[in-house]
């Protein structure tokens, strides 16, 4: 059994605290990386108040106290911080967990710092879960982007971390330079073949002070628009999903100096992007199923659960104006049912029987 097995239900119920460990222990600089803007007001040296401070004003939020509660040290090189640092952190922790506060301990880390002699020391301190930056895996894609690391050093972490019983996850990046589509699915298919436990994807942006910024001041890169990222995402979020695969974040982490004048240069950021390309997925879906039924109908009516109502409907009701578009002379309902099971869409038209679609890794 992985070290901190927990149900689809009770992953769904879970409340991550992240604690953001800045640059410290990265000896590269990604081309696209500026994490003071990725990261937000995060202090460049964790101390035990500032500690404490994040994890008990979280612990007052969550209301609901049978929640899987997990600190997460974020910033992708956890595991090459100085190791005296590293353990001090873990340490506090653990305070919590051994005070029944908190069930367990995430990281994220680079794949080439992941070997026995650190992995005995996150199974010490109760870590569980270690996320690893992929982010591709077409070397020549990592090379440019200087990663400093190539793609068989993320099939080694991986096997690694699966060997000794933690759960895993892995990061991928869209739109990087040097890549194109093919490269992106051929990353997608290693990924699968890799079987981690989640995946988050995200498509690259452009911010300032970084060597991307000077590339694509140049015309050397063009980053992706938002449509088709958003398509791109949805693609892989569904071939994931049907591979058993748990995308838990599509999109960056919005944060306050993504809103500063002159921080992003270009590229598909949004503040909803998963929002976007859940949308995407369930527009794709229903109109599968408008497909089967007479494009004459005079009525529509959609069965959903009602925490899914908002993501059929998409970003501004942009998937209900797309619907009336393709049926025109057709009034549009949106029901819900509390016995309609999440990701499932049900159609009738005109008060026939109803069609139904389920979609893959939504719960």
């Amino acid at each position: 059994m992985q070290k901190g097995n927990y149900s689809t239900a009770e992953a769904g119920s879970q409340l991550i605290i992240p604690i953001f460990v800045m640059h410290s222990g990265c000896p590269h600089r990604c081309i696209f990386c500026n994490q003071k803007i990725t990261a937000g007001n995060y202090p460049r040296e964790i101390n035990r108040e500032y500690f404490d401070n994040e994890v008990k004003s979280y612990l007052q939020w969550n209301r609901k106290k049978s929640a899987r509660v997990e600190i997460a040290f974020y910033g992708g090189s956890f595991t090459g911080i100085d190791p005296r640092y590293q353990e001090m952190l873990l340490s506090w922790a653990q305070s919590y967990i051994q005070a029944g506060f908190v069930h367990a301990v995430r990281v994220s880390t680079r794949p080439d710092y992941i070997n026995p002699a650190i992995l005995a020391l996150l199974d010490k301190y109760n870590v569980t879960t270690v996320e690893i930056g992929a982010q591709s895996f077409v070397d020549k894609v990592l090379h440019y982007a200087g990663r400093g690391h190539d793609a068989a050093a993320t099939v080694a972490a991986i096997r690694l971390l699966q060997e000794n019983n933690f759960q895993t996850g892995l990061h991928l990046m869209v739109g990087l330079p040097r890549d194109d589509e093919a490269g992106f699915f051929y990353s997608l298919e290693k990924t699968i073949e890799l079987r981690p436990d989640t995946v988050r994807i995200h498509p690259v942006v452009v911010f300032r002070q970084t060597a991307l910024a000077r590339e694509w001041e140049r015309g050397n890169y063009r980053p992706l628009e938002l449509l088709r990222a958003v398509s791109l995402c949805a693609a892989a979020r569904e071939k994931l999903s049907a591979a058993g695969i748990r995308v838990i974040r599509t999109g960056l982490h919005w944060t306050k100096e993504m809103e500063k004048d002159g921080v992003v240069l270009a590229g598909p950021l949004h503040q909803a992007f998963g929002s976007l390309v859940l949308a995407a997925i369930y527009y794709d879906k229903t109109k599968e199923l408008l497909n089967q039924l007479s494009p004459a109908a005079a009525e529509f009516c959609f069965i959903l659960n009602e925490r899914d109502v908002s993501d059929f409907r998409g970003w501004r009701n942009s998937n209900i104006t797309a619907i009336k578009k393709l049926c025109p002379q057709a009034v549009i309902n949106v029901r819900t049912a509390p016995e309609q099971k999440r990701g499932v869409i049900s159609v009738a038209a005109d008060g026939g029987n109803f069609l139904t679609a389920a979609i893959a890794g939504i719960n």
